[in-house]
Parts: structure tokens; sequence; C-alpha cells
């Protein structure tokens, strides 16, 4: 096609026998792949004669005579003319681009004639592939110039065509008119060989960035390509030349010419045949070069004396910053024809050298699957503890080892060392070199898709981590004793120290600018994107775990919830308490935290810096128990449950059931008795929380609607066991009763009837046909699978609930505090208590315990009935023999004051405590609205016992109190008035 404003024919014919010349109205430059396409285009314009009509037609006879197949040369002209400015004008990458080319190979021949006809005229780029075709003799193919690609259209992607040598010469000739335009040409596996390295040589502009001939053969004789590479490409950014059989000839030529490059940023030589040989030319790049920035060299036969060199070069050079030498040997030392850099007087440098020194600056390393023995690994995690730079490590393969998610190197210690998975290649190790193979390499600083339960390790930057700020900003009821800690489930739930914000960090941080908090605590973590981080904080010296209000409140997933306790070491002690009923979670998006173009991070957290890790280092002053006085303590003389009571209490309930009859086969019977041992104490939790709903008389029990309400969901399931085999389950276990001296319970179920009940209901839903599974493993369905756990361990055991939230310094200051009016108000319960037991012994009973507060009118809409019952419940011993004994109906005063903090704990609008500082604010509040109601007037002197606080400490009584209890009662009109008390100094 010629210029715009020139005629397509000879300036000879006429303008009146001329065909019809059309000119778009936008001009177009030849070297323009894609120019701009005009819709008001007319195809068609009508052109004046400038000739005569006879030399018309004398011009048009000798031109049919000498192309004869130009037969009706007016109405062929308009159409190839037509046909070639869309092809001019049409995206290659356009849905009508195949048709388009098709339709001009066939008519190629009449194309080639006007070329010859009309010197000048220019021809599309599907013309020149068709004509290469032609002239070559081979089949026409698009090679990728019409291949759509969504990412960027300067991008020539003619890769996997496996074209070869004679089809690059259709390609050079079809790219050749556009040579400016392209940015980066994608060549991959097209079995180009060196024979193709002159045609690449004329097919790559001279202003080309990137370049990729992965997969084909260039490297046998390729040495006029690794030539032309210095003197005609030089603005290439990008040179992969990865699986192309270089060996150490061609690498050595290669890195002499790249010692002066001033513009190569990333260069691949993967999967070749490089060797020791070539690595004093690979040294000498690195000392000279100062763009590199990203080398690859997977998969090649680099040994101990090879990284040497490397890791020489790498003191010096200060730009490589991401390096992959995975699946090689650079752990072997192997005897060859090339030097030590001992011979070339250069010093013996080894791995652990270089992570520990200053000159480390990479930030991507892969060193994976390079045969390094226990020692050498070992070496090299302990020298990468100090090294804060690299953010992504790899060293799967090597050893047995793992890398969690602060980076650390983990090397897990055996006689028998992993077997190179690469070298022998036997059965065993097969499956593990294919899932080897198939796991994404790293690429920079991108994120990839891998296997990660393949390599047990954690890369930053390959999965994808981004940088999250967690903060506990506490409400008046929340906890706020530090040390404060996190606990994040990627972690282990593991405790991480939280840090006190200062004012400046509080006016940077948009979050904490929201709060009404005086004092934040914060910390910054890595944490994985696209999936669910669920998390809690906690308190180890109030023993105290708690959610934040701040994040989403999320039910712990049924994988999770087996675990009960967090474990920590204060001072070589170990110290337990239970985790909260609930945990906060975020899903944060993926986000780049790692600049590509200037390498660096643009995160704040540093790899592999040390925490606590779960051990707490503390000053022994500083615990619970020190903190009490024990002359002063209320506690000391409280009753624990022990393990050998809950044991005695499970023989007496294992003999007194039917199990034994039940269950036919000994070994089952044992299985079954074993199990239910191990989770008795929860059993038995639940059951003393649910008799209290609907007692039979002084005999705590569960009734038919209290059981059907809280059990159905775990055992109806309307297929296998239905509604009325509940009730047939619950009548054949409450017809056996022992006693009948007191209140009859044939309709309720007892201790040891409710361990009965609940086997016998798991065998007549699993036990027979067809799924016919062992009493043990029906059992273990149930309580595991079918939700009965999550009901069992729904209540809190009595035991932990006092250890983490009664027994506290804040409850034993109310409680000292208070010591004339509880007594006086436990004397009002015992004078309550009906005269019909049998003996002379002061003790509240449940009645009269819930007559206390019906009477002072704190049993309505707030607080329940069953509240006061379930308190008293859980507040008395436990007694082997519920049934032929009173014990578990008749309250001490020590009991009576735990019962309190009970009710205390549902009362109000909240409910939910999380603190211990919060049970004692409401345990205040209780005790001010049952001496307000029953007049009781304390005249002995309070005096707070010692505490060993600084001057600058204040009672939290003190710190808005009645402001506080307003809060939680929501009346404060009802609000008590609190003294103001002086510490002893």
């Amino acid at each position: 096609m010629q210029k715009s404003g020139q005629p397509y024919i000879d300036n000879s014919l006429s303008k009146k026998d001329a065909p019809v010349q059309y000119e778009p109205q936008s001009k177009f430059t030849p070297l323009q792949l894609i120019p701009p396409i005009n819709d008001n285009f007319k195809h068609l314009k009508s052109m004046k004669s400038s000739r005569s009509q006879n030399n018309s037609k004398i011009k048009v006879k000798k031109v049919k005579q000498k192309f004869p197949s130009l037969m009706e040369f007016d109405e062929m002209q308009t159409q190839d003319d037509e046909l070639e400015f869309n092809a001019y004008n049409i995206k290659p990458f356009d849905s009508v681009a195949p048709q388009t080319f098709r339709n001009i190979y066939k008519k190629i021949d009449t194309i080639l004639q006007k070329k010859t006809l009309y010197q000048n005229q220019k021809m599309s780029l599907f013309s020149s592939v068709a004509e290469s075709s032609k002239i070559e003799k081979l089949m026409p193919r698009t090679l990728g110039l019409i291949r759509p690609n969504t990412n960027n259209n300067k991008i020539l992607d003619a890769s996997n065509f496996c074209m070869g040598d004679k089809y690059a010469k259709v390609l050079c000739s079809g790219v050749k008119l556009t040579l400016d335009y392209y940015e980066q040409l994608n060549l991959k596996n097209n079995n180009l060989t060196s024979r193709s390295s002159e045609c690449l040589n004329q097919l790559i502009p001279t202003k080309l960035k990137g370049l990729n001939l992965q997969g084909n053969s260039l490297g046998q004789g390729g040495q006029e390509f690794v030539k032309a590479l210095n003197t005609r490409y030089g603005q290439l950014q990008y040179l992969n030349l990865e699986n192309n059989k270089f060996n150490d000839d061609g690498c050595r030529q290669l890195f002499k010419m790249l010692q002066e490059n001033t513009i190569m940023q990333k260069l691949n030589l993967s999967h070749n045949l490089i060797t020791d040989k070539s690595m004093p030319e690979f040294n000498m790049l690195l000392q000279k070069n100062a763009t590199l920035s990203e080398i690859y060299l997977h998969w090649n036969r680099i040994h101990q004396i090879g990284g040497q060199y490397i890791i020489a070069a790498l003191f010096i050079n200060y730009n490589v910053k991401v390096l992959d030498l995975s699946f090689n040997s650079l752990g072997i030392r192997y005897k060859d024809d090339a030097q030590s850099p001992q011979k070339n007087r250069q010093p013996y440098q080894t791995w652990p050298d270089y992570f520990s020194s200053k000159n480390c600056n990479l930030i991507h390393l892969d060193l994976s699957n390079n045969q390094f023995n226990q020692s050498q690994s070992e070496a090299i995690a302990k020298a990468l503890e100090d090294n804060h730079n690299i953010f992504g490590f790899h060293f799967s393969g090597n050893i047995h080892s793992s890398i969690d998610h602060l980076g650390f190197l983990n090397i897990t210690k055996s006689t028998v060392e992993q077997k190179d998975v690469i070298l022998k290649k036997n059965e065993e190790y097969q499956s593990e070199i294919i899932g080897a193979l198939q796991i994404p390499r790293i690429d920079g600083l991108k994120q990839i898709q891998r296997q990660s339960q393949f390599y047990n390790e954690v890369c930053w930057i390959c999965d994808g981590w981004v940088e999250c700020t967690f903060l506990w900003q506490p409400n008046h009821l929340d906890i706020k004793r530090e040390p404060l800690f996190i606990h994040l489930s990627h972690e282990r739930y593991a405790p991480i120290k939280l840090e006190l914000m200062d004012d400046e960090q509080r006016e940077r941080s948009p979050m904490s600018r929201k709060s009404n908090s005086y004092k934040i605590w914060y910390v910054q973590r890595m944490v994985p994107s696209k999936q669910p981080i669920r998390f809690f904080f906690s308190s180890p010296l109030l023993k105290q775990a708690q959610v934040s209000s701040s994040y989403d409140i999320v039910d712990w997933p049924k994988s999770e919830q087996n675990k009960k306790v967090l474990f920590y070491m204060i001072n070589e002690k170990p110290l337990t308490f239970r985790r909260p009923r609930q945990c906060n979670q975020i899903i944060l998006p993926s986000k780049q935290q790692f600049d590509e173009l200037h390498y660096e991070p643009s995160v704040h957290c540093k790899p592999r810096i040390k925490d606590y890790g779960g051990i707490l280092d503390l000053i022994i002053d500083d615990t619970i128990d020190e903190n009490i006085d024990q002359t002063d303590n209320f506690f000391k003389e409280c009753h624990r449950d022990s393990d050998q009571e809950f044991s005695d209490c499970f023989e007496w309930d294992w003999n007194n059931s039917q199990l034994t009859k039940l269950i036919k086969e000994q070994d089952q019977l044992i299985q079954v008795k074993q199990y239910l041992h191990r989770i008795y104490r929860d059993l038995v939790s639940a059951y003393r929380h649910y008799s209290a709903y609907s007692p039979s008389g002084d005999i705590w029990s569960i009734s038919l609607n209290v059981f059907t309400d809280i059990f159905q969901s775990s055992f109806v399931d309307n297929k296998s066991y239905l509604l009325k085999d509940l009730d047939i389950s619950f009548r054949q276990t409450t017809s056996k009763y022992i006693n009948q001296t007191r209140t009859s319970t044939s309709h309720a179920l007892l201790r040891h009837q409710f361990i009965e009940i609940l086997v016998r209901m798991s065998m007549d839903k699993y036990c027979k046909q067809p799924i016919l599974m062992t009493p043990l493993e029906a059992l273990q369905r149930v309580y595991e699978v079918d939700g009965l756990q999550k009901k069992i361990e729904s209540v809190q055991e009595s035991q932990t609930w006092r250890d983490v939230y009664y027994w506290s310094m804040e409850c034993n200051r109310v409680i000292q505090n208070n010591q004339s009016v509880l007594r006086q108000l436990y004397q009002e319960c015992v004078q309550m208590r009906q005269l019909n037991y049998f003996t002379n012994k002061l003790f509240a009973s449940p009645q009269s315990f819930k007559e206390l507060f019906n009477r002072a009118g704190l049993i309505n809409d707030v607080n329940a009935e069953r509240n006061v019952l379930i308190a008293f419940a859980l507040s008395v011993p436990l007694v082997l023999d519920e049934i032929n004994q009173d014990r578990q109906i008749q309250m001490s005063y020590q009991e009576f004051v735990e019962a309190l903090a009970r009710v205390a704990e549902k009362y109000g609008q909240n409910k939910a405590v999380i603190s211990s500082e919060q049970l004692a604010l409401k345990l205040q509040h209780i005790i001010g609205q049952l001496q307000e109601y029953y007049q009781i007037v304390d005249e002995n002197k309070i005096i707070i016992p010692q505490m060993r606080q600084s001057k600058k400490q204040t009672n939290f009584l003190q710190e808005n109190v009645t402001k506080l209890l307003y809060e939680i009662d929501g009346s404060p009109i009802n609000a008590p008035q609190i003294y103001e008390y002086d510490f002893v100094e």
C-alpha cells in the first residue's frame, strides 16, 4: 500500500479507466501494526480522469496482456484493494483476523502480481506471511500473529507453535515490517536450533526489551546468536534462555559479553548444561555488572566449587536481589577440571558466612534440592537466625527441614539423612520427583500458586502474605493488665506480646484515631491473605482470655473445638487457662507488599525476629499468688475439685448404671469405660448445669423436656433415630431407680443415668442394621461428629471457672471489703431455710438461696430463677452419692459467696464475663443491691489488705466504679454508693 494521496496504478493510465481509488481519512505509516480504524471511512471514492480515454484503453490492454490472471481488471482491482486495506486496518487480535488471513492467502497470486506491477506497493502483515509461506512451499500458519494477548498488545506471542527453522523464516518476513512496534517477543517451545540464529538476528528488533526463547535448542552452536546480543540488542532488559542446551562454552561467551552490559536486569539460564567450569566467568560477571537484579540457574550441574565462586561474587555484588539455584548440587564437592577458589587465591567462603555478613542483599533465594547434609543445613539455619534481609527463603528437598511463619529454618535431627530425590530415581521417590517438578519456581518478587502440601515451608513472597496491624482497644470491662498477648491461628495460637502505642503512632493509625480507649496495644504481623485468620487476646497474670469487639466475632470451627486451654511458662511453672468460647476473625485481601521495580519490601515486619514463643520471663513478685496476702486470702480454705474425686464418682456411677448389662462383650465394655472416663469431667459439668433447670424436689436431675430440648439435635436425625426412640430410651434408663426413700425421680435422669443414656442412645442409633458399629465407635461418632461434644463443652467446668475468673486478686479484694455484709446476708439465707431437714447444721438450701434474691426483687426478666439454681448447684462440692446424701443441697458460707459471684456473672444486660476484673465489679454490684434491700449496715472498719503496688497505681474500684456499675446493670437508680478506700503502704 502506498502513501496516502498517491494513486495505486501507474500514472500512464487514464483517470477515466483507472480503477476506483480510495483515501483513508487518517494517514497510516507502514511500520505501524495496529493503526486507528475510522468507522466513517468510505471504501470507494470516485476520482476525476486526468488522461484521455484512448490512452487509458491502450494501457489497460497492455496490462491484461502482461498479467493474464487479471481478466476483469477493474472489478478484481477494486476487490483486492479493499481486502488489502481491510488487512491494514484490522487488529491482528480481532476475531475476524483468522478469516481475513485465509482470504488473503487464497488471493496471494493476485496480490503478488500487483506488487510486481506497482513496485512501491506495501503489503500488509497478513500478505507478508502468506507470501513467505508460498515461497517456502509451506502450509500457511498464523504463528501467533493473530493470537489474542489481553495483557499487552505490544507483546508478540508466538510460543508453543513448534514452528522449527523453516517457519521461523516465515515469521521473520511477517514481523520485519513492524519491528519497532513490539517491545517483547515470546518464542517459547518452537524447536529453533542454531540454524535459526541468523534469521532471529534479523527478526528481533533493536529496541526489544524482553526476549523469551525458552524450550528451544539454540545452545549447540549458537555462538552467533550470543554475539548478536552485544551488538544488536542494546535495549534488552530480560533474556530467557532456559532449556536451550547451552553448555559451558556458550555460557562463558555470554557471561563475558554481559560484563560490560548496563541494561540487562533479568537473566534466566535454568535447565541447561552449566557446570563449575563456567563459574569463574560468572564470578567476574557479578563483580563487574551493576544492573543484573534477577538470575535463575535452576536445574544445572553446579557443585560446591561453583557455589564458592558465586558466594565470593555475592560479597561484592549489591545489585542481585533474586537468585534461584535450586536443583543443583551445591552441597557436594565434585572433582572436575575446574580450579577451586583457593588456587585462584580467592577466599574460601560458605553460605553461612554470607548469610551472617552485612553484605547480604538478597531478598529472594532458592537453595532447595542441593544435597546439603545435616551439618551444612544446621550451619545455614544458625546463620539465618540473625539475617533479616532475606524475606523469601527456600530450602526444601535437602534434609528434613521446615520454614515457619517467621522465616526460621528448622532442621529436624535424624540419624538417617533424607535421600536425594533427584539422583535416585527409584519407585519410592518417583512421586516426589514428579511433585517437585510441578511446583512453580520463584519469579522475582511476585506471588505464585504453590502446592504447599508438598513442601513444609512458608515464603512471604511466593505465598502472598500481607502485613496486618492488630489492635487491642479495651473498654471499661476489658483486660488491661500487662503483659497482654494475642494468639493467631496460623501461628498455632502461640502468645505474641503486644506493645503499648504512643501518641505519635495513634495519630498515624486510622483505626486508633477512632477509638475512645486511653491506652491501645498493638502488634504488626505478617499473615496469609485470602483465608480466615482467627485470634483472641489474653493476659497471663490474670489468667484471662478475651475477644475484641473491634473485629468480627465467630464460633470456633469444628476442627479446633477440642482445644480448651492455653499454655504458658512463668518462671518454669506451667500456667493453663481456658480460651474464650468464641474468637475474632479477619480475611485480608491479596496486596503487593514488595516493590518489584526497586526490589524493596514495603512492610515494617522483618523476617526471623524472635518473640516470646510461649515462654514469659516474668518476675515472681508480679504473679497473682504473691500479690495476695495469704493471711487475708479468702480462697485459701475454699474447696477444689480434684481428679481423685472425679475418679471416685465415675466408679460409683459406672457400677450403678446398666452399662455392664447393656454391652455384652468384655473388650468393648472396657473400651467404652476408658472413653467415658476420659470425658467424664466434662460430662459431669454439663449434668450439674442442666440438672438445675427443673430439679425433682431436693435431688438434682434432668427432666425429659430439658433433655429433649438440649440433646435432640445430636441424636434425632429422622432416619436411623426418631424422636419416639428418644422417649423410649429415656423411659428405659429412668425405670431403674436405686432408692425410693426420698422424692421419686423415675421421670428424670440422675447423674449415673445421664452417663448411661448417652451410651444407650448412641448404640440404638449406630449399632443396629445396617451400620453395625461397635459401642465405642457409636459413642465417638455421636460425641465427636454429631455435635454432642459441642453441647457438653458449652458449659464451663466449675473448677476452671474458679481458676480463670473467681480466684483472683480483684474478687478477693471485693470479698474482703464486704466480709461483714456477706456474713449477714448468709445468716438471712439460713433463716429462710425450711425446718424439714433433720440436722442441726447451719446451711443454706436451694429454696432459701432462691428466696433471698426473690424477696429483693432480683429475680426478673434480667436475672432468671434458673440462673440462681445453676449457681447453687455449681458452687457446692461434688458428692459421691447424690441420692442417699444431702451434701449437694447444703451450702456453706464459702460456697454461698461463690454462688453470689456466679449469680453476679449472669446478672445485668452484659452477661458475658471475660475478665476477673469485670466479675469483681459485678459481684460488688450484686452485694450492694442485696445490702440496700435488707438494710444491712457495715459497722466494721474496712481495711484493704496490703498490696505490692506503687503509689501511681490505684484501686480499680476507685476508677469510675459507679459509672461502670450503671453500664452493667442498666439502671442508675439502683446503683449503690461506693466508698473510696486508701491503700495501706
